[in-house]
């Protein structure tokens, strides 16, 4: 009896003391310790990416490169994704971070540059959370440009990771899911990208040009296909070009294909 009516050790005390004051935070005493909790984010933008070569000449690689970092993180349900064409308009835009972030209603802002040296590619992307400007993670990746494929769907993994946005197996399914790419094939299906997007008649038909060639150079890459299919349908869609022009056998009526939007 007495043995049990023997005060606790002094440090089991202070430990429990510490514990509780942990778990009701008293005085900010975890974030003074462990520093601040990530702000939470459910919804981004991916802002245009910097080219850092400093050749003009290659805006097509960089704003491809921009892209498909909006597609697959847009592979993510619970995420919300400002569009690209939402996004472009802060290109070298002087508004501050936590002003884009509250006209475009988002918590997270991603920052990046690309720089392509020969066969390698370079992108370095930053995560910040929008209205307060603090930056939470930065992280540079280099592969080869035949990974650029499975470099865009590791970036996204790694801000999923980082914003703690729950994601289901079938999605992370899809995040990994790239192959090696052709870099020929990649390189004019991003030239026909950079064209579809100016949406004028001269922009389309170059892109369809570029799809073309990327499709004989590897057939099977399904990203030139559907290119091909939206530049096609566009052209339709606006009485350029007679309906069995605008969609031929092989490229369907407007499919729904990823890297065009």
């Amino acid at each position: 009896m007495r043995s049990a009516q023997r005060p606790l050790p002094l440090g089991i005390a202070a430990a429990l003391l510490v514990a509780a004051l942990l778990a009701f935070n008293v005085g900010g005493l975890r974030q003074r310790l462990f520093g601040p909790a990530t702000p939470k984010i459910d919804s981004i933008a991916v802002l245009p990416l910097k080219n850092l070569s400093g050749d003009p000449e290659q805006d097509y690689f960089v704003e491809g490169m921009h892209e498909a970092l909006i597609t697959e993180l847009s592979k993510i349900g619970a995420l919300k994704v400002i569009s690209r064409t939402s996004a472009m308009r802060y290109k070298d835009t002087d508004k501050s971070l936590p002003e884009i972030a509250r006209e475009l209603n988002v918590s997270g802002l991603i920052e990046g540059s690309v720089l392509r040296e020969g066969d390698q590619v370079r992108i370095s992307v930053q995560l910040i959370h929008g209205p307060t400007d603090e930056h939470l993670w930065a992280e540079s990746y280099q592969r080869e440009l035949r990974s650029v494929l499975a470099l865009q769907g590791e970036v996204a993994r790694a801000i999923a990771r980082e914003i703690h946005i729950a994601v289901t197996p079938a999605e992370a399914a899809r995040l990994a899911a790239a192959r090696p790419v052709n870099p020929e094939a990649h390189e004019l299906y991003l030239r026909g990208l950079y064209q579809w997007h100016k949406r004028t008649e001269e922009g389309l038909r170059r892109s369809i040009e570029f799809f073309q060639q990327a499709i004989e150079t590897e057939p099977s890459f399904s990203l030139a296909w559907s290119g091909l299919a939206f530049a096609y349908g566009v052209l339709g869609d606006n009485g350029i070009v007679p309906p069995e022009q605008a969609y031929p056998p092989g490229t369907g009526r407007r499919s729904q294909g990823a890297g065009i939007g």
